[in-house]
Parts: C-alpha cells; structure tokens; sequence
C-alpha cells in the first residue's frame, strides 16, 4: 500500500497519477477541469475503478454516492478532501 499523502499538493499529485492510468491517457491532456467523459471517453466502470484505486492507494473511502461528482480532477480532489479529511497543508 502506498504512503497516504500529506500534503495537498502531493494528494493532487497522487490523484493525477490515479487519474492518468485510470483514463489511459498521457499526463499533459488531464487538467484540474478537463471532463473524464467528454474529453477523456471515461466511462462508469472507469468511474468505480477510480474510486477503488483513491481507497487502495490513498486510503480514502469515497462513498458511491459521488460517482455522478467525480467528472473532474478539481471534483475528485473535493471528495477526497471531503471524505479523507484535510491535508497537512
């Protein structure tokens, strides 16, 4: 399991690499409000990986009521913020 982050900036950095494999894309086309489905073709199973890869590598439980929320890195970042309490930062 990975070191949970304590810093906001490192939480944002281990979500962006959560986000990248997720979406298979490469690191520059995700941006802090670039749409996992309309820019990216995510999907709702994309979706649920998401969420199990914060709670497996982060160690934040987000809910399944925030799958419709999770369209952005900024959103993502919200919930974890919301969910895995706040950073160190």
């Amino acid at each position: 399991m990975t070191r949970a982050a304590t810093t906001r900036s490192e939480r944002l950095q281990q979500l962006r690499d959560i986000l990248i494999d997720v979406l298979e894309i490469e690191p520059e086309e995700l941006t802090d409000t670039s749409h996992f489905v309309n820019d990216h073709g995510a999907d709702s199973l994309m979706a649920i990986d998401i969420i199990s890869s914060i709670d497996r590598n982060m160690g934040v439980h987000l809910p399944n009521e925030v799958l419709p929320e999770l369209l952005t890195l900024t959103a993502v970042m919200d919930c974890v913020e919301r969910y895995g309490g706040p950073s160190d930062e």
